[in-house]
């Protein structure tokens, strides 16, 4: 047997003993608000991972770490956002993942180990998928997370209406302005940019097709033009042969990253010290940004 595969199975073997309840697979190693990370939570995580074969990330810390940024968002979702994930969900994607699987051989690894029923598998594979899909959905287009964007979007309309220029609004409004050029399709003849950006792209006459096309120079798109980042409004400044010149007025969404570092922190107690040691400094991760873990105190972290 090799490396790879002793790995694997000592993995396994591991995580079937925890799972068995033979090392207090209950025991907290975190609270997060209302909701845990369990030692059974890990080892389950480190099984289910290790179906992926000798290069897998199986580490304790990265088990951790996956179940503790979804207990961070399930939290989130449920009380801040009132958007909790629903059974019905759950269902839906483990039907999504059984039907749309590139890898079969992996997922029955993953749910052999998880055997009978679906509560373990969905706690442990599925949750920290719908956690951070939902969350960046909900940011994405809830009305009152984006209050202040629609505010703007809102009062650039009626300066539309109003006649005023996009450079007017900008200004008054401190929304970005800018002015660009398209192409429909690539100049063939035309010797091509030494700058990688300043070539055509698809995405022009792809925006060209579905923005402007239609319009008429001096003419706005009527409907915003919305994404996960931002909103762009358009006039249609001239067409000259396959080219199309146009000025817009972008805001500026939200982002998920921001939205999670303005939410009420959560209490976090982190009872093992090796855990907590590690992850209390980490700065980087967004996804932890609502956590606010408790000091070190006697009786609470283990020696």
């Amino acid at each position: 047997m090799g490396r790879a595969a002793l790995k694997i199975v000592l993995i396994t073997a591991f995580a079937f003993i925890v799972h068995a309840g033979g090392l207090n697979a209950a025991a907290a190693v975190a609270v997060v608000g209302g909701g845990e990370v369990s030692e059974q939570d890990i080892s389950d995580w480190q099984a289910a991972q290790g179906c992926y074969g000798e290069d897998a990330i199986t580490s304790r810390k990265a088990g951790f770490m996956r179940m503790y940024e979804a207990a961070i968002l399930d939290e989130v979702l449920t009380h801040n956002a009132l958007r909790p994930v629903t059974r019905e969900e759950y269902a839906k994607e483990v039907a999504r993942i059984d039907t749309e699987t590139r890898a079969p051989d992996i997922l029955a690894c993953i749910k052999k180990y998880f055997g009978e029923g679906t509560a373990r598998y969905e706690r442990v594979f599925i949750r920290p998928i719908l956690t951070q899909r939902y969350i960046h959905e909900f940011v994405k287009t809830d009305p009152k997370v984006q209050a202040r964007a629609y505010g703007l979007r809102d009062a650039a309309l009626k300066d539309i209406a109003e006649n005023k220029t996009f450079k007017e609004i900008g200004l008054e409004r401190g929304i970005a302005y800018s002015t660009a050029a398209y192409a429909i399709e690539e100049d063939t003849a035309a010797p091509a940019a030494p700058e990688p950006w300043k070539r055509w792209s698809p995405f022009e006459g792809a925006f060209i097709t579905e923005n402007l096309k239609y319009l008429k120079p001096g003419e706005v798109k009527a409907a915003p033009i919305e994404d996960p980042a931002s909103i762009k409004l358009v006039r249609l400044l001239s067409v000259t042969g396959k080219k199309y010149y146009f000025e817009s007025l972008t805001v500026t969404k939200l982002s998920t990253e921001d939205y999670l570092k303005s939410v009420a922190k959560l209490p976090v107690k982190i009872t093992d010290k090796e855990l907590r040691d590690w992850v209390a400094p980490i700065k980087g991760n967004p996804l932890l940004a609502p956590a606010e873990i408790a000091p070190e105190a006697e009786g609470e972290v283990k020696k």
